[in-house]
């Protein structure tokens, strides 16, 4: 890994990033030259500290999954083995090559620095939530000429070993037992890898778990989302959440898990609430994209729970005018509104692709990433929007 800042044990091979909404507060401490090392860190939420762009793991780690899945779907397309090709070799030099792979661990995700000890925190597991999108870019790589036994047994034993790790080591546990989105994404992930492996049980068994346990707590009867409204950017964390929980819902579907859709909080509530709650907010967030943020929620639930009424359909067709373009890979979340030809960008141009799913329908995770072709489509410059 080309960090640029050597982790605490002095492995380069650790994934190393720090917590975004810590500062350091040196007030009353004399003489000081570093404040990294000299003044403890506290939190300012929602505010961001530019100088965590200083590491380069965070900003690589995103743009391998963005160019991994990007060269899959043109490979998957245009059947062209130069797109696999280079797919397959980032794949490579991430997971698998022993002088330049990341290590299946985030001992130092989101580190807190300041004097003493730096270690990482339960909530750097957050970093690595697109990673659920690597055993789709795998489903589609398997088949081209690229495609080796070496590549294959590494991919899937790293995958394996970060499973273990989520589910043994502290910080993992530690994520499973919060009571917001660092939970809900950290079940996303593991429930991805569980399948990916193979350990379809283990996966419909941690699914079931946070259904009874922390989706109890996560929406009101009302629909707010509690734990998350009560941030300093209350739309967009609760938007935030409902994409790991509307990811997970559909995950369970395809392995005949949990219903997650039907379950109902201790209030009487389900991810339909939750949706239908933010329909009429306004985004008071700062940010470019708006309500537009709440898109993948909408055409997920408009696809499981209909929409007689329209208000689904009107919603999304009333942020799609709103967007500045960003957004539009959203459509990723909703095969159903491609096949049907239902989704429509700024400029009123429909696009309808009758094969999303013909080189996947197996897949656990075709619902995800087989629609990558319509964010491809729209030419965006950037593909992840929403992570910061």
């Amino acid at each position: 890994m080309n960090t640029t800042v050597t982790p605490p044990n002095g492995n380069k091979r650790e994934y190393i990033s720090y917590a975004p909404y810590l500062w350091p507060s040196c007030k009353g401490i004399k003489n000081v030259t570093d404040p990294e090392t000299q003044c403890p860190y506290k939190p300012r939420d929602g505010l961001y500290n530019p100088d965590v762009r200083n590491l380069s793991d965070p900003v690589d780690s995103r743009n391998m999954v963005r160019d991994v899945l990007s060269l899959s779907i043109f490979y998957q397309l245009h059947g062209d083995e130069n797109f696999a090709e280079k797919a397959v070799q980032l794949l490579d030099t991430w997971f698998v090559n022993e002088e330049t792979s990341m290590l299946p661990e985030v001992i130092y995700g989101q580190i807190k620095r300041g004097p003493g000890e730096w270690k990482g925190r339960e909530e750097g597991i957050l970093d690595t939530r697109l990673y659920v999108y690597i055993p789709v870019a795998v489903r589609i790589l398997e088949k081209s000429r690229a495609w080796n036994d070496n590549i294959d047994k590494g991919i899937r034993n790293w995958i394996s070993d970060f499973s273990n790790w989520l589910m043994n080591s502290n910080l993992g546990k530690q994520a499973f037992k919060r009571s917001n989105n660092h939970a809900t994404f950290y079940v996303a992930q593991l429930a991805t890898y569980l399948e990916f492996s193979g350990r379809i049980d283990e996966a419909r068994n941690l699914i079931r778990k946070f259904s009874e346990t922390t989706f109890q707590n996560m929406i009101l009867k009302s629909g707010e989302q509690p734990m998350e409204s009560k941030r300093t950017k209350p739309y967009h964390y609760q938007c935030f959440n409902l994409e790991a929980l509307t990811y997970i819902a559909l995950l369970s579907q395809k392995i005949n898990g949990t219903n997650l859709w039907e379950i109902r909080t201790k209030d009487g509530a389900t991810i339909q609430n939750a949706v239908d709650y933010l329909i009429p907010l306004k985004n008071q967030d700062a940010g470019q994209e708006g309500e537009a943020i709440l898109l993948p929620a909408l055409y997920k639930a408009r696809d499981y729970y209909g929409d007689r009424s329209g208000k689904y359909a009107n919603t999304i067709s009333k942020f799609l005018k709103t967007t500045n373009g960003a957004s539009e890979w959203w459509t990723i979340y909703s095969p159903k509104s491609l096949r049907d030809g239902n989704v429509k960008n700024s400029n009123g141009k429909s696009y309808n692709y009758d094969n999303y799913d013909s080189y996947s329908e197996n897949s656990a995770t075709s619902l995800f990433g087989t629609s990558l072709y319509a964010m491809l489509s729209f030419g965006l410059g950037v593909f992840f929007v929403f992570l910061y």
